[in-house]
């Protein structure tokens, strides 16, 4: 899976990951009942074994094997807007918006 951040999700990014030395982890956990909702998150976490790890001019992004499955594409934007915050999107649906990075999952 590639993973690109948009300029506007780059330079927030950027500016949140000055103040730490973890790596930006994009995570998927299923939730729910019956319905099998995939729940996403950000947030600052250490490589883990069996994590993909990414860099993308100069931000470290970690992606589990698991996410990759419940993303289920080939391309994954991180977008970020002033008025929703971050945003998953694939080519071919939004996955997740409204998001905010977080210290851990939860």
């Amino acid at each position: 899976m590639r993973v690109t951040l948009t300029d506007a999700a780059r330079s927030v990014l950027a500016a949140l990951a000055n103040e730490r030395r973890q790596a930006l982890r994009i995570n998927g956990e299923l939730v729910g009942g019956c319905g099998m909702t995939v729940e996403y998150g950000l947030f600052w976490d250490e490589p883990m074994s069996g994590d993909r790890v990414l860099e993308e001019e100069g931000i470290t992004l970690l992606v589990d094997k698991e996410t990759e499955t419940y993303v289920g594409a080939e391309e994954l934007v991180i977008d970020y807007r002033e008025q929703q915050g971050f945003r998953l999107v694939t080519p071919q649906e939004i996955l997740a918006y409204g998001l905010q990075v977080k210290e851990r999952w939860g």
